[in-house]
């Protein structure tokens, strides 16, 4: 059975009608007994927080800016901010022509795989001298220009899309798909800047 307690003997005793001296004298002794055991475990938990390691510190609320420690979230939010700062800040690398190697010392820059090339504007720049030629038009940089913008001008633009390694070959087909609108043009080109040249 159950261990009565001082407040459990006292109403016992009482039902029971014994003599309320005695009932006294026994919840005294079970109060110094109840003290001494607090008593002593209290030395217990001194003894025990002594011998043990400092515990950390309580973690610091966000939401309590009153404090004065810093705030390691905080910290680290505005190291990240100053480096995308200094990030848009950088000049871009410079892309290198192609068939030119990198320096040893400076980190290679990757071309991209595909490329978009005006398969007219490729027609009449190889074009242009040879028909500057046949109409006698000064190969001058100014007028092969101007040769080459005013037959661009009424041609209509024709894009592809075509990887680095197979460029080549779509530009020779197409070359000769619309090599016909671009002897005419050209034609017209050379005759309007032999008659009125710029330099």
């Amino acid at each position: 059975m159950a261990r009565k307690s001082s407040k459990t003997a006292h109403v016992m005793n009482l039902l029971a009608g014994e003599d309320s001296e005695s009932s006294k004298e026994e919840a005294a002794k079970e109060n110094l007994a109840a003290r001494q055991t607090s008593d002593s475990t209290e030395k217990i938990r001194e003894l025990t927080d002594s011998n043990q390691p400092p515990s950390p510190p309580t973690p610091i609320s966000i939401i309590d800016m009153s404090s004065s420690a810093p705030d390691p979230v905080a910290e680290l939010i505005r190291e990240q901010l100053e480096e995308a700062e200094g990030a848009e800040h950088t000049p871009e690398p410079e892309t290198l022509p192609l068939g030119r190697e990198a320096e040893p010392d400076t980190p290679k820059i990757l071309i991209p795989s595909f490329q978009y090339l005006n398969v007219m504007e490729h027609i009449v720049k190889n074009a242009a001298s040879e028909y500057m030629d046949k109409f006698d038009v000064c190969n001058c940089d100014r007028c092969t220009a101007d040769v080459t913008a005013l037959a661009l001008s009424h041609l209509p633009p024709k894009y592809i899309v075509a990887e680095n390694s197979t460029a080549s070959p779509l530009l020779n087909f197409y070359s000769t798909r619309y090599s016909q609108q671009v002897v005419v043009e050209l034609t017209k080109a050379c005759s309007t800047v032999k008659g009125n040249p710029h330099h």
